[in-house]
Formats: C-alpha cells, sequence, structure tokens
C-alpha cells in the first residue's frame, strides 16, 4: 500500500508540474473580426537547417516546436481594401503603433525558451508585437494557448507518425492522408506543409500550419478545430526530407 501511494505521490507531482492544457481562454477584446487563427508549427531541425538558422543556444531535443498563433485578417482591413498579403507582412502594425516586448512569468518562459526557435532577434517578442499585441490579448494567455496546442500536438498521433519517419524522405500525399485519417477531417487546407533548401541543398520540411476555428481550439487536434484556409499556402513538393537532430 505505502508503494501505491508513493506512486501516487510522483503522478500527483508530475501532473501539477506540466504544462496546463486547459489554459483560460483566448478572448480578443480589439479588432477581433477576423475569420480563423492559423497554428504554425516549426519542424525544428529543418526550421533551423534553412536561411540564417537558429542560434548555437538551440535546444536539440524536440522535434516540433512553436513558430506562433497568427489571427486571420480582420474583416475591417479587407473592407479597406487591405491586400491579405500586407496583413501577412506587417500584422499589428496596421492597427496601431508596436508593442513593447511581452510581460511573462519565469515558468512560461521557460517552456517557450524549450519550444520556440532560437533566432538571432527573439522569435517571442516578433510573435507578440507582430501577431498578439494588437488583439489585446494578456501576453500570457496568448503564449499559454499557443504553447498547449503545441504539446497537444506531441502527445498526437500524427507527431508518432512523422516523429517515427524522420531522418527518412516522406511524400506530401502520405503526411496529408494521415492526417485526415488520424483527425478525421477531410477540409481542404487544414492543414498545410511548409518546405524549404536546407544548407545541404536538400528540400526539407520546416514547418506545418493548422487552419483552426477560433472558437473550437479547445478541441484541437481533433476534427472539429480545423477549419479550410481560404489561402493557399502549401509549398511543398511531391516528396522532401524531415531532418531529424
Amino acid at each position: 500500500m505505502t508503494r501505491w501511494i508513493f506512486v501516487l505521490a510522483l503522478l500527483l507531482v508530475a501532473g501539477c508540474t506540466a504544462r496546463n492544457p486547459h489554459p483560460a481562454a483566448l478572448t480578443p477584446t480589439a479588432h477581433g473580426d477576423f475569420a480563423h487563427n492559423t497554428l504554425a508549427l516549426t519542424w525544428q531541425p529543418g526550421f533551423c537547417s534553412t536561411g540564417s538558422g537558429c542560434t548555437v543556444d538551440q535546444p536539440r531535443k524536440a522535434l516540433v516546436g512553436l513558430h506562433g498563433l497568427w489571427a486571420s485578417e480582420p474583416h475591417t482591413l479587407e473592407a479597406q481594401g487591405v491586400p491579405v498579403e500586407r496583413w501577412w507582412r506587417e500584422g499589428c502594425s496596421l492597427l496601431g503603433p508596436d508593442s513593447g516586448p511581452p510581460a511573462l512569468d519565469n515558468a512560461l518562459s521557460q517552456t517557450l525558451a524549450e519550444i520556440v526557435p532560437h533566432t538571432a532577434s527573439s522569435l517571442i517578442v516578433h510573435e507578440w508585437v507582430k501577431h498578439g499585441a494588437c488583439f489585446g490579448y494578456d501576453p500570457r494567455i496568448f503564449f499559454a494557448k499557443a504553447s498547449a496546442l503545441q504539446a497537444r500536438f506531441v502527445r498526437s498521433p500524427m507527431m508518432a507518425f512523422l516523429g517515427q519517419r524522420a531522418g527518412m524522405v516522406v511524400t506530401h500525399e502520405e503526411v496529408l492522408a494521415f492526417f485526415r485519417q488520424s483527425t478525421g477531417s477531410d477540409l481542404p487546407r487544414a492543414l498545410q506543409l511548409r518546405c524549404e533548401t536546407d544548407h545541404d541543398k536538400r528540400v526539407v520540411l520546416t514547418q506545418l500550419w493548422f487552419t483552426l476555428n477560433p472558437d473550437k481550439m479547445g478541441d484541437f487536434p481533433s476534427s472539429p478545430s480545423y477549419l479550410s484556409s481560404p489561402h493557399m499556402q502549401d509549398n511543398c513538393p511531391a516528396q522532401f526530407w524531415l531532418r531529424r537532430w
């Protein structure tokens, strides 16, 4: 009996120290007239092997990290004729002056340091200034929600499928087919894959972009959470490489 009490105590401690899988609702208090969110997750070994890469202190444990959580263009900007491509480039700067860095507690900052790619300039600050501040979010809830979504994906069958194929060449169709099978969603562009050429001149997966219903993100990664993106942004070829660390 003593042994089982000890085990139960360990499980309770683990539960208390794990990331909260159900943070408070992310509700915009300004410019909330947008249709969907994009959850951008990074395939870390690929992301860090392209462009300017990641800094030397990049953690090399997680295969999937967090890029950001991006609201689609508010309808008020669409009505003004602002092209969606400009919204993608400029984000919150179109709605007001730039914000300062987000104020986050130590625990959340540590979580983000483990999962957000380490780039030359802080990706965390960039994501808040460009994609979060103008919607009136509490930065702690904004990043807690985004990191909770990343954590849910890491525990999903889709993550297991990709992890088993790390270091291999995969086909575009097999990845999307498994997504449809495992989530039950057949909406077009609910998942879009992003690829780039790495420093060895190979085409590698760098990101996974999920189109989410802002009111049903709590259902991610199951079928009710998805919407069909109105824009084709998937640029991966028929075959690409899933790099590993």
